[in-house]
């Protein structure tokens, strides 16, 4: 589609694709703001009514690239300033995503073991919550989950 005829579309929200990319897909539309899209639908800061001023890719230095987007002007300065701080495919490589996958799970079951108030197993999973909140911390130690800054880049 030419730019001409291209509305701002920072997270998806413009096309099917919708909010899938938060976090560099790390994250499902339910995580989502509330923010992003208003309950008409048509408003809020995931929805921009101005035209694209350009075609952008986050890139890292390792050359992780993300989706291609039309942005205003507006949109990548805010995206540059909020969101480019860390490359989510460096931090979060599949060991560390694995690790942050089973500490959910955990914590979910930690919800349920209070609520039936089950002191045991609440015993059991904040000890294994500990645990893999240690193994995060020795991949970071390692140098395995570096914080690398993303750049927006203008594509064609």
């Amino acid at each position: 589609m030419s730019l001409l005829h291209q509305r701002c579309d920072p997270y998806g929200y413009g096309t099917d694709r919708g909010p899938r990319h938060l976090m560099g897909g790390v994250f499902g539309p339910e995580y989502a703001g509330s923010d992003l899209v208003l309950e008409d639908g048509l408003h809020g800061i995931g929805v921009c009514e101005r035209q694209a001023d350009g075609w952008f890719v986050m890139q890292c230095p390792v050359a992780h690239t993300g989706p291609r987007m039309p942005l205003c002007w507006q949109h990548k300065v805010m995206i540059e300033r909020r969101m480019a701080a860390t490359c989510t495919a460096c931090v979060m490589p599949p060991e560390s995503r694995a690790l942050w996958e089973d500490q959910r799970r955990a914590e979910e079951s930690l919800r349920r073991a209070y609520g039936a108030r089950d002191e045991q197993a609440v015993a059991r999973l904040k000890a294994l919550i500990e645990d893999i909140g240690a193994q995060q911390v020795e991949l970071t130690r390692r140098g395995l989950t570096p914080r690398r800054p993303m750049k927006l880049v203008e594509v064609s």
